[in-house]
């Protein structure tokens, strides 16, 4: 190989990196910044997550198609990197719902066409298919390091990540005009556009096929609960740095990329759907358990139910349907998975969140009828009641504390130590004592507030929350492996590596005919 041809691939591989940099850097931690710094709802949470969806859905009916038919595919990258960039930085600057779902959507519609058309300027530019998924892992890695840089430098609850994602995309604007010239592609006779593969429904009247699409829109619904509330999940339980523990189910991801050509050939395709589906039930079951050792497993097998599932389903497509309508077939399963799927599946998780509140919730509520607490009233910390009130510094608070008035404390101040006193009582009323000194607060009808009490109380009701998703990817493996019993002999793919979508660029089966890869969201 040449080293013009070396030289080439390391820009591609370049350019790969930083699109999944950009995505994960504001993908994943928006999922704690959102409730636990702009006090968001989980329906909120849900629509900012839609934004992906949205853009998914939207999209291919006028960049991913029809731009680089008219325009040279690096001046759209650049195009659509500038504004999607210069949004995500006003994101930043956000501080509600309304501008902050604004800005995330148009940054997501322009974002979303960059993905296949990064693809498809990929596929121009090297000889050989084959080296495609060389390329498009350092996507992956990119993704890696981002969660690295957002975990343990930024955090989730600042919008520096925000900042981060959008300083990176303008500077990724302008590294794509350094890329090789790739002008528009020729439009051929016959060559009819079908944006979201509808053509492919004819497909449906085989049985297989059929039970195949349902199966694999409905798993999409309850896989998304993973993106929408796992680095939440993460930052209530205090684990350390949610957003790069998130970044080892890329690594699992990489593995299991490797392995599943060894799974296909040992056990059939439609098995290894199956048993995809039910990894998917498995990790849920697993963060059910709110064990921290469980839920970093429930991380690291991220790949099993990714890749078995979303990979597979591409893969499947491909093995079933004629030659002349793969791409449609691609981009109608891409459609419902990660268009109409994935927007059920976020509004649906924020939802749940929602319905399974945090206890502080109704403890607000009750001190706000009983007009204890102003209904304006917020929060404190733990930090800022512990700094205002912890007078012995023993980490805890309790109630000799409340009952002196501080030094040169004012009508505000009196006020707000008062509506505290009577915050922590309520909390105290609802923790279990767990050391000496709760108990005996306990027998003089005083309270007691630890740290873990505090952040115990703040928590939304996660058993209940991952229980659901978990049944419903359960039930949808079992229709799915029943279902294909019924078909006798089950054909064992053909499978070449050069065939399968990558992790990062997943959808993309044929040069710029598939919408973009959820995978390495996560």
């Amino acid at each position: 190989m040449s080293s013009e041809s070396t030289w080439l691939r390391a820009r591609l591989s370049i350019l790969m990196f930083f699109q999944f940099f950009v995505w994960a850097s504001w993908m994943v931690p928006i999922g704690t910044y959102g409730p636990m710094t702009l006090g968001l709802k989980g329906g909120e949470m849900g629509w900012i997550f839609s934004t992906t969806a949205i853009a998914a859905i939207i999209s291919p009916l006028f960049v991913g198609y029809i731009a680089d038919r008219l325009f040279a595919t690096q001046h759209v990258l650049a195009a659509l990197h500038v504004i999607g960039g210069v949004c995500m930085i006003m994101a930043g600057f956000s501080g509600s719902f309304g501008p902050l779902f604004a800005f995330l959507l148009v940054s997501t519609l322009a974002f979303m066409p960059t993905l296949a058309l990064a693809n498809s300027l990929t596929f121009r530019n090297i000889e050989d298919p084959a080296l495609f998924p060389r390329i498009a892992l350092f996507g992956t890695i990119g993704w890696i390091v981002s969660g690295f840089i957002v975990g343990i430098v930024l955090g989730e609850k600042s919008p520096a990540f925000l900042y981060l994602a959008g300083v990176m995309e303008l500077l990724l604007a302008g590294y794509v005009l350094t890329l090789p010239h790739t002008p528009p592609r020729k439009k051929e006779d016959g060559d009819q556009a079908d944006f979201l593969g509808l053509s492919a429904l004819q497909l449906l009247r085989d049985p297989e096929f059929l039970l195949f699409t349902v199966c694999a829109f409905l798993i999409g619904i309850p896989a998304v609960y993973y993106f929408v509330s796992c680095n939440l999940y993460l930052s209530q339980i205090n684990a350390p740095a949610p957003t790069t523990l998130m970044t080892l189910g890329q690594v699992g991801e990489i593995l299991v990329m490797a392995a599943m050509p060894i799974f296909i050939a040992r056990f059939g395709l439609k098995k290894v759907l199956a048993l995809g589906m039910t990894v998917w039930a498995i990790r849920y079951f697993l963060f059910a358990t709110l064990n921290f050792p469980l839920t970093i497993l429930a991380i690291v097998i991220h790949g099993f139910c990714y890749v078995f599932v979303y990979v597979g389903a591409y893969i499947f497509v491909d093995t079933k349907a004629p030659r002349d309508m793969r791409a449609s077939a691609q981009s109608f399963i891409s459609f419902l998975m990660l268009g109409v799927a994935w927007l059920l599946g976020a509004n649906l998780a924020g939802k749940t969140n929602d319905f399974y509140p945090a206890q502080i919730s109704g403890i607000e509520s009750k001190l706000m009828r009983a007009e204890t607490i102003p209904t304006d009233y917020k929060v404190p910390t733990w930090s800022e009641l512990l700094g205002k009130y912890d007078a012995n510094q023993d980490g805890a608070l309790e109630e000799n504390e409340f009952r002196v008035a501080q030094s040169k404390e004012n009508d505000q101040e009196r006020k707000a130590r008062g509506h505290a006193a009577a915050l922590l009582r309520e909390i105290s009323a609802l923790s279990p004592a767990r050391s000496r000194a709760a108990i005996r607060a306990a027998v003089n009808g005083e309270f007691y507030v630890s740290a873990e009490d505090y952040a115990a109380i703040q928590r939304n009701d996660w058993q209940n929350i991952w229980l659901w998703p978990a049944i419903a990817s359960l039930v949808v493996a079992i229709i799915f492996y029943l279902g294909i019993q019924d078909r006798k002999g089950e054909d064992q793919a053909s499978y070449k590596q050069e065939d399968t979508p990558s992790p990062q660029a997943g959808e993309k089966t044929q040069e710029g005919t598939t919408p973009t890869d959820e995978t390495t969201s996560a």
